[in-house]
């Protein structure tokens, strides 16, 4: 985990929850657009490399743990969804062939860690 996440990561993550509000009704269980709102989150971390995956991931990670008092549903909602998104990435990694290869293997470390991080983040499941 990053200790100084940038400030465009904070930036991506807050246009990912604009996006999921505008994309999905997040008053319902979060069982019911967390699908959808993975693609959100897909469409803002895709192209990202490593450092950047990973500290919008974290950014993320602190989004989850400070929604989670006030809306629970969102937290829940969004963590399920990023970790979709991430587990989609890995997936789709090895089907990359443009990319360097010691790029790729950083990109897939970066992923893995994000996914370690977020499976310990606090939303009291």
């Amino acid at each position: 985990m990053y200790y100084e996440i940038s400030e465009a990561s904070y930036e991506r993550v807050q246009k990912a929850i604009e996006d999921i509000n505008i994309c999905c009704v997040t008053e319902d269980d979060y069982n019911e657009w967390e699908d959808i709102a993975s693609s959100s989150i897909a469409a803002f971390i895709d192209d990202l490399n490593d450092e950047q995956l990973e500290m919008t991931c974290d950014a993320f990670v602190e989004y989850i743990e400070d929604t989670v008092k006030s809306d629970r549903n969102m937290a829940l909602g969004v963590k399920t969804a990023l970790e979709r998104a991430l587990n989609e990435m890995l997936d789709n990694a090895g089907v990359i062939s443009e990319d360097d290869e010691q790029e790729r293997i950083l990109w897939k470390n970066a992923i893995k860690n994000s996914l370690l991080i977020l499976k310990k983040a606090e939303v009291g499941e």
